[in-house]
């Protein structure tokens, strides 16, 4: 009877173990690799400044060529699961139309962030301001 119990009690502390490990372990990769830094705030490439929202809110100002101003706005959503933002740009200043980009996020630290195309081109080395 005592050798019973033992492997009873044995058997549910193997279960109860391996349970427990598997669930601590589920939620390491929610941040996308990235420790949990935010995506959110403002990215400066050279005359490019980014504003990625709280809310969603996409604005970009582009300031390379002298005495002109490109403005876009819009919206983005970033999935850190797969390392991937969409930009849905609904207002460029000077022209019509709307359009929408998906980047890869190649690095996301707490100072710097890397923008790939999805054909693997770079789109642009930001850091945070």
């Amino acid at each position: 009877m005592k050798k019973k119990n033992f492997w009873y009690t044995l058997s549910f502390m193997f279960v109860a173990i391996f349970t427990l490990g598997f669930l601590s372990c589920g939620s390491d990769n929610d941040a996308g690799g990235n420790g949990g830094v935010s995506i959110v705030g403002t990215w400066v490439n050279g005359s490019t400044t980014m504003t990625l929202g709280k809310n969603g809110s996409y604005n970009l100002t582009n300031t390379s060529v002298p005495g002109i101003i490109q403005k876009r706005q819009g919206t983005y959503s970033y999935n850190a699961n797969n390392s991937l933002m969409t930009v849905n740009v609904v207002a460029v200043a000077g022209q019509n139309g709307a359009y929408q980009h998906t980047y890869i996020v190649q690095t996301l630290t707490s100072t710097t962030l890397v923008l790939l195309y999805t054909d693997g081109d770079v789109e642009g080395y930001y850091t945070r301001k």
